[in-house]
């Protein structure tokens, strides 16, 4: 008698960022159930995708939404001049990301997978860095089947709102700073939004225990 497997359940925070809603798009084409979460309302006419309304500042309000969860995919992030402050910057890319991680724990979900930077390090003097070191840190106390940390460097993607100084990168680091990092700086390179959201869904469980993955380890996604 053969073992149906486990049907895959994927949730993700930070749905309507650059990173998530390729990811969104990703899950929903590999024929699995995709639950979004977002703080506004919206809607997806793909019957694999609901969009859950939470309010991050609540746990009551996402809490349940775990249950038979077998993925999480966290992609919730900021800017300080988008956030207002650095106090509210940390309370998006640690407390909130933090939250999500310890709501999958409690309800047991096997896989976790985060996207952080490169250069993450809590001990960094580079606020960005350290609170992205710190929420690796954090969620890497938490006993996940399995833990997969993305550091991408520059992401390269259209964002629904306008970043100057990252659109500034966007077009002068693919082609003349890219070429230059070779070697262990390498890792630096810029990647597509599209090719890491494809290598998130293709990772997530992979490898047991903590795994973190950075530029050579991001897939291209293959054009139909």
């Amino acid at each position: 008698m053969e073992v149906e497997p486990t049907k895959r359940i994927c949730l993700v925070a930070g749905s309507t960022g650059l990173i998530g809603n390729f990811l969104v798009k990703e899950l929903a084409k590999s024929d699995v159930e995709v639950i979004a979460l977002t703080r506004n309302e919206y809607f997806s006419e793909n019957q694999q995708v609901i969009y859950e309304t939470v309010d991050f500042d609540k746990k009551e309000s996402f809490e349940e939404l775990f249950k038979n969860v077998t993925d999480v995919f966290i992609c919730l992030g900021t800017t300080i001049n988008k956030a207002g402050s650095k106090e509210s910057f940390r309370k998006v890319d640690v407390d909130y990301s933090f939250s999500i991680a310890e709501a999958a724990s409690k309800a047991s979900v096997p896989n976790l997978s985060v996207v952080t930077s490169i250069g993450a390090d809590s001990k960094s003097n580079n606020f960005y860095l350290k609170c992205k070191g710190e929420v690796e840190e954090m969620i890497s106390s938490l006993p996940f089947q399995s833990l997969s940390i993305y550091r991408p460097g520059l992401l390269i993607g259209e964002r629904e709102e306008k970043r100057f100084v990252e659109s500034i990168g966007q077009i002068i680091q693919p082609r003349l700073i890219d070429p230059l990092l070779i070697g262990s700086a390498k890792k630096y390179r810029s990647v597509k939004a599209e090719d890491l959201a494809y290598t998130l869904q293709t990772l997530s469980g992979a490898s047991k225990g903590k795994t973190i993955y950075q530029f050579e380890d991001f897939k291209t996604k293959k054009i139909n």
